[in-house]
């Protein structure tokens, strides 16, 4: 029923309801009954397949996120933003979408009209939402609502779980656009990546798969194994001066502090990470070495796309071996606190594949 809002659908499931993983407050968490409501002009609903956990998910669970310091954003929030799943219901005026399509979802959505909006540039929209995190509820439940011109259809033959994983790579393609990389070929260069966590997994990945010659640091060598044959790595953040672009994956102060100053003249430095902790900081040590910094956070929809054209390109096995129901969303995030694990996922869909 291509353009319309599937009444009969949406009136079995609000008559049984469908259970979502609610945030109220700071340590406060509980599965809540949730009905649909009707969908608007331009809406879908998806039923969740899978959604990764982020440690966003657990800082809004830790009132530690500065969006919820700064009341920006505010409780209470279904979180998850890295879902996949299946149309299966659409609002009205929707023709590019249909029940069935295998589907991701965009984080940061906007008004959609205004000048930011029409340049794929929703971060910058006065009325900005994420997904799970700002303003509009996440993907920890059965059913997600969201805007159509928000959702990208998965390839033929792409896997529920891979498709997971499209919004941090997203993440990653963007910061990387703004570091000077694109998909169609660079110039090589020597790369650090600091952090052998999701991003920087990532990250590393697609620089390989560009060309580039990559090393990456990261404390932890069982992480380090994971990344394979196709770059160095190293538990030691040693000979930072050898590299031309530098990628701060782990949100650490100490390590932004030693790229800051230790890396070579000229170097250009992407920062992907998160919370970075304020600190006394002279610019001489960027201005004095003609170093560039470079900020990335989010991602827009011509990264969404470019992630799903990359994404079978990659070997995203080491992301895929831990996932929960959606009812034992709590030992998830203990397994996400262990750090023994690349990846977890809620497979909130038990038939979705």
């Amino acid at each position: 029923s291509r353009g319309t809002d599937s009444p009969g659908r949406r009136a079995e499931i609000q008559q049984r309801g469908f259970p979502a993983v609610v945030i109220s407050g700071p340590h406060k968490a509980r599965i809540e009954d949730r009905v649909i409501p009707s969908l608007k002009p331009g809406e879908v609903l998806i039923r969740v397949g899978y959604v990764g956990i982020c440690a966003t998910d657990l800082e809004i669970l830790e009132g530690s996120l500065g969006y919820y310091k700064s009341g920006l954003a505010s409780y209470p929030i279904v979180p998850g933003h890295e879902s996949s799943g299946t149309v299966v219901a659409l609002g009205p005026r929707i023709t590019e979408l249909a029940e069935g399509d295998r589907v991701v979802v965009e984080c940061i959505q906007g008004c959609g009209e205004c000048d930011a909006c029409r340049a794929d540039g929703a971060i910058r929209c006065r009325d900005r939402r994420e997904v799970g995190v700002i303003g509009q509820d996440g993907a920890y439940a059965t059913f997600l609502v969201t805007r159509a011109r928000y959702v990208h259809r998965i390839p033929a033959g792409g896997h529920l779980a891979t498709a997971a994983l499209t919004e941090p790579l997203a993440v990653v393609i963007k910061g990387l656009r703004r570091l000077g990389s694109n998909p169609s070929g660079d110039r090589p260069r020597r790369c650090a990546v600091v952090g052998a966590g999701t991003i920087g997994h990532l990250a590393a990945k697609v620089l390989a798969l560009r060309g580039h010659q990559v090393t990456v640091f990261d404390r932890d060598s069982g992480r380090l194994g994971l990344l394979g044959d196709a770059v160095a790595t190293a538990t030691e953040m040693e000979g930072l001066d050898q590299y031309e672009w530098l990628i701060e994956a782990t949100g650490s102060q100490g390590a932004l502090t030693s790229l800051l100053t230790r890396s070579a003249t000229g170097a250009t430095l992407l920062l992907l990470g998160f919370p970075y902790a304020e600190s006394a900081f002279s610019f001489e040590t960027i201005v004095g070495y003609d170093r560039t910094v470079i900020g990335s956070v989010g991602s827009n929809g011509q990264d969404f796309d470019q992630a799903l054209a990359t994404m079978p390109s990659l070997d995203a096995r080491a992301f895929l071996g831990t996932a929960f129901p959606l009812e034992a969303f709590e030992q998830a995030w203990t397994a996400v606190r262990s750090r023994r694990h690349l990846k977890v996922m809620l497979h909130v869909d038990q038939a979705a594949v």
